[in-house]
């Protein structure tokens, strides 16, 4: 059973680079063993790859020779590389640009942080690999594009922290006037209950006899004026505010 499936079977690996491989990717690292260099990197990453990642790799004879896998090319196949990480990464751009809710946000923070860490895990590897060739000029074009990517990710990830941050607060400063609005209303039917409510409990208790006869009782005012009085005492107490501390 081949132990390394990810791994072309026509290439010529040494048994020293073979021995140090599994039957997983693992993680993103450079192999630098008797004149061969292996790249061993991740295909642009997604959400739904449930943390399973996908070989690329870049091998280097040492004859100076450069091969690439599942991509052919050899280093233009690590240029194409680059350019799929580009191309999500400017997607992610357009997508914190266009949310507006925390929902939004979040499922573009989803999508960054396993692109987020390949990004910063791939430059450290072309990093490594310029320092292993430092003839090989066209791994300086390489590297330097794996470090703008990985700036790149970097502030998408601020503002898309940032636009979520802000739709958040904005969402509670909402939520606050909603209520203070509310409780606004409340008061002002507290205070219309206050004064009315002395003169329903009256009008309750003449309520059992014609209008007629009880206009016609002599304290029928006197009654109508201290409900009246008594409704607006009641309206003072309860418009009194507590100070604050109390």
């Amino acid at each position: 059973m081949d132990r390394t499936p990810f791994v072309p079977k026509t290439w010529q690996l040494p048994d020293a680079i073979r021995k140090r491989l599994g039957n997983t990717v693992g993680r993103q690292r450079l192999m630098n063993e008797d004149g061969h260099l292996l790249l061993i990197l991740h295909q642009t990453p997604k959400s739904e790859d449930d943390e399973i990642r996908t070989a690329a790799l870049f091998w280097r004879n040492p004859a100076g020779e450069w091969k690439s896998s599942p991509a052919s090319g050899g280093l233009a196949g690590l240029d194409v590389h680059l350019a799929s990480y580009r191309t999500a990464i400017h997607q992610l751009d357009e997508d914190v640009e266009t949310a507006h809710t925390p929902r939004q946000y979040f499922e573009v923070m989803r999508r960054m942080h396993p692109l987020q860490r390949s990004t910063r895990n791939m430059a450290e590897v072309l990093q490594a690999a310029r320092q292993t060739l430092p003839d090989e000029t066209r791994m300086i074009n390489m590297r330097d594009q794996a470090v703008d990517l990985e700036r790149g990710i970097e502030l998408i990830a601020a503002d898309a922290k940032a636009g979520m941050e802000f739709t958040m607060a904005e969402s509670a400063s909402q939520h606050a006037l909603s209520a203070m609005e509310a409780s606004q209303e409340a008061r002002r039917l507290n205070r219309l209950v206050a004064i009315f409510f002395p003169l329903a409990t009256l009008a309750a208790v003449f309520g059992m006899n014609s209008p007629q006869d009880v206009i016609g009782y002599p304290s029928f005012w006197t009654i109508l004026i201290s409900g009246i009085a008594l409704g607006l005492i009641v309206y003072g107490i309860v418009s009194v505010r507590p100070k604050k501390g109390e």
